[in-house]
C-alpha cells in the first residue's frame, strides 16, 4: 500500500529495493533492443503530454503469467516496441527520453545486475509497474491517456 505522500516512483523503488540507475553497458543497452521498458500510467501519460503519443501503443502485459504472478493479462499503455529497431526511444545507444526526465519507471530502474539466479517475483520492476495499470486510483490517468490517444488516431 502506498504511503501517504510517497510519489508513485517512491512506492515502485519502496517495493522493489532498487535505486535509480545510470548504465550505459552493452548489457544495459541490450535490454532496450529486447523491449521496451514499462511505464506507469503517471509515466506514460508525462510521454504523451510531451508530444510522444504517437509513438506510445496499446499493450498486453503477459509475462505475469510466464512469472507465476498473476493469470490474466494486463493491458496497458506503452512505448512501441519491434524486433527489428527495439524500442522506439532507443537511439544510438541511449534512451531519448532519459535526459528529457521522462524515462519509464522500469528503464530508471532496471540494471544489468538483475539475472534470473537472483529473480524475486514480489520485487519485480515489471510486475510492480504492471500492477499500477491495474489500480482503481489510477483509473482517471489511463483514462485521459486513452483520450490523447483517440485524438491521435485517424
Amino acid at each position: 500500500m502506498k504511503k501517504a505522500g510517497e510519489s508513485q516512483f517512491e512506492y515502485i523503488i519502496r517495493k522493489t529495493g532498487r535505486k535509480p540507475v545510470e548504465c550505459r553497458c552493452k548489457l544495459c543497452q541490450s535490454q532496450c533492443r529486447a523491449t521496451s521498458c514499462l511505464g506507469t500510467p503517471q509515466d506514460i501519460l508525462k510521454i504523451v503530454k510531451a508530444g510522444y503519443a504517437d509513438r506510445i501503443v496499446v499493450s498486453e502485459w503477459a509475462a505475469g503469467i510466464i512469472m507465476g504472478v498473476t493469470k490474466k493479462i494486463i493491458y496497458m499503455f506503452q512505448p512501441r516496441f519491434t524486433e527489428e529497431e527495439g524500442c522506439t526511444f532507443f537511439h544510438d545507444g541511449l534512451c531519448e527520453l532519459h535526459d528529457k526526465g521522462l524515462k519509464p519507471t522500469e528503464g530508471r530502474l532496471s540494471h544489468h545486475t538483475q539475472r534470473i539466479d537472483n529473480f524475486v517475483k514480489s520485487k519485480s520492476i515489471s510486475w510492480n509497474v504492471a500492477q499500477e495499470w491495474m489500480e482503481p486510483r489510477n483509473r482517471k490517468v489511463v483514462q485521459e491517456i486513452a483520450e490523447i490517444l483517440k485524438k491521435q488516431t485517424p
